[in-house]
């Protein structure tokens, strides 16, 4: 009764769920219909008075919150709406005289489906009319725009002399608050604190570093360090000023000391990227001025010096920034792109010139949001692209630790610390690279969006077709996973080529294993971790692994017409490497291939004959042919060395011989269970030689014909000194009489020859 009585509070409380779930979507849907409308009517009231850029684009980032709210809604009821029908086929078709009970959940089912229609109804007409509202939001943008960039003030100079007859530089309500005594205390006792030890440190660095008679890249870097040292001082008074100002509550100096301070310290940095392996380095100088303006102005902007100055002030102040910023980075283009490493920007110079100086001469003609526009997105692109390459070019350098045969290595220690020496390359550094490079490529490409003034509501959806993908009739493609899903692939293999190169070099070489179960294992091991790399990376690409049977019944087919050769060397390279009947190291004959196993792969097994050839066999022939192994369970062997001697020849004094020559052979077995002694057998009389035979097992059949040749070089040398006789092949001829007159007679005509 109790279990009766719980049950069905659940489902109570399961029915009141789906039913305040229901409520909160109709709920919804109707505010945001709601919302859409008032939106529509806003638009036709900005239709009479414009609105600015900024209301326009935070409306554009409202209407995708609501659109992304509204794609959340459309999947879910479309999920919904597949298992109800689901749901439906499984009941099947309706029949006259079914049950009451399954009548009863048809029209459940048949309601809920009609409810969840009317709702998916209602999201795809939202859908519908965000999308309107967007392209009307993009017209009105694109005409708000167009008419902002076209729009002419006036001049900055003739604002400069206005400034200069009526004195009002700074905004009316803008006042100075100065704390004296906090700042005072508190300025002193970081100053004290800072500076003596930042002397310390420059004093330790520059004896450590000021020799600079070595290597070019060497004696830049050392360089480097003792301007930094230099530095660290003036670094802190600077940084305790800024202190100072900060508790006094002029935060706007304070930013501009602090801006100072970073200076400082960064452009030894900066310097040293720049001039990098370059005796002779003019673009060190403009390079730290630019790091100078551009940490002044981020200061400046940060503070809202709007808020600080008139109208006028602020227009002429950015203008003359922007026009200094514009000199000092058009003589540090110059300046790089005479190098011959930057001969593209050598080509391009002229129209790179063109570009940045467009924007500071609208500004000064009046056009100010053309200027911003021109300034930010020109000025931002190649500042954009400086600092990219420094990156790749700092990475590189980072990178270079790792490479072999490089001075830096030799001061570092970092391949001795990971474990590798002499040329013994690093893997996976060409990974480390491709990602580096991918990450400053995607924040490259964001930074110029952001140049350019692209909204934020755009970059949004360009974003979305990147993480959320699109669709291509029923298949949808989502770029960023399969990036991530190759870069895994990619990563993981890399991966699995060092731990092959560990377990066949190190690891494995400390167990007691054979070479061949050694091979097997990193084999297998290799195998493996593809197979779970292929996994990995289809998973993270959006593979959807309930069409496996599609792709076996493609691979089925594949292999009927022509692809069965190829899986049946897999299928027993496979079988090689489980059961080993074959091992690399093995001396094996196949056929009329005879050498050792050098290696097993997935398709052939590769044989290096006594001549050095390599020979490919099908792993197939393997399996399903004969095949000779001399080292399948151990490396034991027999020799077989035939000998003969003359008639006549003390038989019992030759047997002692080869007895005491195969004994004494040092790889010859003796006293060994496994394996008889060596032997001596008379095997027959022969036409000219009484035949011996010396048989004898070895502990490496990989020396059986050494073997064999030292047992003769040590019989011969033997039966020389015994005096026994090893024969020759004898043959007695026997001639006819005709044949023999007429031998008499050529022999006759000879000697008459000769006589003459």
């Amino acid at each position: 009764m109790k279990i009766f009585f719980y049950t069905l509070l659940v489902c109570l409380l399961l029915s009141a769920g789906q039913v305040v779930a229901k409520d909160t979507t109709q709920a919804w849907s109707a505010q945001a219909e709601s919302q859409l409308k008032a939106w529509q009517a806003s638009l036709r009231d900005w239709s009479q008075e414009s609105p600015t850029l900024e209301e326009l684009e935070a409306r554009q980032n409202d209407v995708i919150a609501l659109k992304n709210r509204v794609d959340q809604c459309i999947d879910n009821l479309s999920n919904e709406l597949n298992a109800l029908e689901e749901r439906f086929t499984t009941l099947g078709e309706a029949e006259e005289n079914e049950a009451p009970e399954l009548k009863a959940r048809r029209q459940s089912l048949n309601k809920q489906k009609q409810n969840v229609d009317s709702e998916l109804a209602v999201c795809r007409l939202l859908n519908l009319g965000i999308r309107d509202l967007q392209n009307e939001h993009k017209q009105l943008r694109n005409k708000l725009l167009s008419q902002s960039l076209t729009h002419r003030g006036q001049v900055v100079w003739a604002k400069l002399f206005n400034l200069l007859k009526t004195r009002g530089i700074f905004a009316s309500d803008f006042v100075i608050h100065f704390k004296l005594w906090p700042a005072i205390l508190g300025g002193l006792i970081v100053f004290l604190m800072l500076v003596p030890l930042a002397r310390y440190a420059s004093k330790l660095m520059s004896k450590r570093y000021l020799d600079v008679s070595a290597a070019l890249s060497e004696k830049h870097e050392r360089l480097f360090l003792v301007m930094l040292a230099k530095r660290l001082p003036w670094a802190a008074g600077l940084g305790s000023f800024s202190i100072f100002f900060y508790m006094a509550d002029v935060h706007l100096l304070s930013a501009l000391l602090m801006s100072l301070t970073v200076s400082l310290l960064l452009a030894p940095l900066l310097e040293f990227l720049i001039c990098h392996e370059t005796d002779q380095c003019r673009a060190g100088m403009p390079a730290r001025l630019l790091l100078d303006i551009v940490l002044i102005g981020s200061a400046f902007y940060f503070f809202d010096l709007k808020k600080i100055l008139t109208e006028d002030a602020y227009i002429v102040a950015s203008a003359s920034y922007y026009l200094v910023m514009m000199l000092v980075s058009l003589w540090l283009f110059l300046l790089l792109a005479k190098r011959e490493t930057f001969h593209v920007l050598h080509s391009l110079r002229t129209p790179i010139t063109a570009a940045m100086i467009t924007g500071p001469v609208a500004m000064w003609l009046g056009y100010q949001s053309l200027a911003e526009l021109l300034i930010s997105g020109v000025f931002g692109s190649l500042a954009g692209i400086l600092f990219a390459w420094m990156f790749v070019h700092a990475g590189n350098l980072f990178f270079a630790l790792f490479e072999p045969d490089e001075q830096i290595n030799a001061d570092t220690g970092v391949r001795k610390l990971l474990g590798y020496e002499g040329q013994e390359p690093v893997p996976g550094l060409w990974i480390g690279r491709l990602l580096l490079l991918l990450v400053i490529l995607g924040g490259l490409l964001y930074w110029m969006l952001l140049a350019w003034r692209v909204p934020h509501s755009e970059i949004n959806i360009m974003s979305a077709y990147i993480t959320e993908g699109f669709s291509i009739g029923a298949i949808n493609i989502v770029p960023s996973k399969i990036i991530a899903g190759i870069l895994a692939f990619f990563l993981l293999l890399t991966l699995a080529k060092w731990l092959r190169n560990q377990l066949s070099e190190r690891w494995l070489h400390k167990t007691r294993l054979d070479a061949g179960a050694r091979e097997s294992i990193v084999s297998l091991s290799s195998y493996a971790i593809i197979g779970l790399a292929m996994v990995i990376a289809l998973s993270m690409a959006g593979f959807d692994f309930q069409n496996i049977a599609i792709i076996a019944g493609a691979l089925s087919v594949g292999i009927g017409f022509g692809l069965q050769n190829i899986v049946n060397n897999f299928i027993s390279g496979l079988i090689l490497l489980f059961e080993r009947p074959v091992k690399p190291g093995d001396w094996v004959i196949i056929g009329s291939t005879e050498g050792h196993v050098k290696k097993i792969s997935i398709r052939y097994t590769l044989i290096e004959t006594f001549d050095r050839a390599d020979v490919m066999v099908p792993n197939s022939e393997l399996i399903s042919s004969q095949v000779t192994n001399w080292m399948l369970r151990d490396m034991i062997g027999r020799v077989l060395v035939p000998v003969g001697v003359a008639y006549g020849s003390d038989v019992e004094k030759v047997r002692d011989i080869l007895f005491k020559v195969a004994n004494e052979h040092r790889l010859v077995i003796t006293g060994d269970r496994r394996v008889p002694d060596p032997q001596v057998m008379f095997m027959n009389f022969g036409e000219s030689s009484l035949d011996f035979e010396v048989r004898c097992f070895i502990r490496n059949i990989d020396y059986r014909l050494a073997v064999r040749s030292d047992l003769l070089f040590a019989i011969d040398e033997e039966f020389r000194k015994a005096g026994i006789e090893i024969p020759f092949p004898q043959r007695v001829l026997h001639m006819s009489d005709e044949a023999s007159k007429n031998q008499d007679k050529f022999t006759k005509t000879d000697d008459d020859n000769e006589s003459k």
